[in-house]
C-alpha cells in the first residue's frame, strides 16, 4: 500500500510528463538532514542545497547511485524500485530524513556531488560498476563515497525489470555497509523518448482560456468584415482591370492588326479582265496549217 502511494503521490505521475527533459532525484539518510521536497527544481539550485546540507558531513558513508536515462514516469509503478520506495515512504524505520525532487531541470553530475563530499568531508571514493555484476565488500575506511554506476535503461519493455534489478543491487550494497550512518543520493539523467514530439501539459484552466480566445477571435473577425463592408467602396473591394484582362486586350490588339494587314494585302491585288478571256490564237494557227 505504501509502495503504491510512493509511486503515485511522491512522484506526481499525472504531471511529470509535462517536461521530458527532466529526471527525478532522491535522497534518503539515517541522519537528520533538513530538506524540502519539490516538484521542479534546477540542477544548479539543487547542487547549492546539497552543498549546504552535506557540508556538515552528517554520515559515515555516502552511496551515490548514478542512473542515466530515466524519467519520473519510470517510477510510476511499485515494481520499478520497491526497496528505494520503502526507504522514501518511511517503511524503513532506520531512515530519518528524505528528499524527493520530481523533475530536475538540467543534469546534476556525480562528480559535482563527489567534489562537495571530498572537499568538505575529506571522503574517499570507491567506484562500483553495476554492469560487471560483482563488487568488493571491502568499502574502506570512513568517511567513504560509494559510487554505483548503472547503465542506461533500454527503451523497450525491459525498462521496469532492469530498473528493479538495479534497485536490488543498490539495496544489497547498502545492506553491506559497516556503519548505520549512511546517506543515499539517487542521481539521474533525462530519458530519451522514442517519439520526437513531446506532449505539452495543459491544465483545464488553459483549455478554458483557449476557448474564450477562440470565441473572441471569431467575434472580432465578424465585426471586422461588417466594418469593411460599410466603409470601403466597391472599387476597393473588387478589382476590374486584372492582369488577365490586360493581357487579353493586348493579344486582341495584335490579332486585329494582323487581320487588318492581311485584308489590306488581299484588297490591293489587281487582276485585269483579260486574264479571264480564253486565248484562241493558237487554235487559229492550227486550222490554217
Amino acid at each position: 500500500m505504501r509502495l503504491s502511494r510512493f509511486s503515485l503521490l511522491a512522484l506526481g505521475a499525472a504531471t511529470a510528463s509535462a517536461f521530458r527533459d527532466t529526471s527525478p532525484f532522491f535522497l534518503a539518510s539515517t541522519s537528520e538532514i533538513l530538506s524540502t521536497p519539490a516538484q521542479l527544481k534546477s540542477a544548479t539550485a539543487l547542487l547549492d542545497e546539497l552543498s549546504t546540507k552535506l557540508g556538515s558531513c552528517p554520515s559515515d558513508y555516502y552511496v551515490i547511485a548514478s542512473q542515466p536515462g530515466v524519467h519520473s514516469t519510470d517510477f510510476a509503478t511499485a515494481k520499478s524500485a520497491p526497496r528505494l520506495g520503502a526507504k522514501m515512504t518511511g517503511e524503513d524505520k532506520a531512515i530519518r530524513s528524505t528528499m524527493i525532487v520530481n523533475e530536475v531541470a538540467g543534469v546534476l553530475e556525480t562528480k559535482q556531488v563527489r567534489n562537495i563530499l571530498e572537499t568538505q568531508c575529506g571522503a574517499q571514493t570507491t567506484v562500483i560498476d553495476a554492469s560487471s555484476g560483482s563488487y568488493s565488500t571491502e568499502f574502506g575506511n570512513e568517511p567513504r563515497i560509494i559510487l554505483v554506476e548503472f547503465s542506461s535503461l533500454p527503451l523497450g519493455s525491459e525498462r521496469v525489470q532492469q530498473l528493479s534489478d538495479n534497485d536490488g543491487l543498490l539495496s544489497d550494497i547498502v545492506g553491506r555497509l559497516p556503519s548505520e550512518k549512511y546517506t543515499i543520493l539517487y542521481l539521474t539523467t533525462p530519458r530519451e523518448f522514442e517519439d520526437s514530439d513531446p506532449p505539452v501539459y495543459k491544465s483545464p484552466g488553459d483549455q478554458y482560456q483557449d476557448t474564450i480566445h477562440m470565441d473572441l477571435k471569431r467575434d472580432y473577425s465578424s465585426h471586422s468584415r461588417r466594418d469593411g463592408t460599410t466603409n470601403n467602396s466597391i472599387f476597393h473591394e473588387y478589382q476590374y482591370f486584372t492582369p488577365g484582362i490586360f493581357m487579353g486586350l493586348i493579344a486582341t490588339f495584335f490579332f486585329i492588326a494582323i487581320l487588318y494587314v492581311g485584308l489590306s494585302a488581299l484588297m490591293s491585288l489587281q487582276v485585269s479582265y483579260a486574264a479571264f478571256e480564253k486565248d484562241t490564237s493558237s487554235s487559229v494557227q492550227k486550222k490554217q496549217q
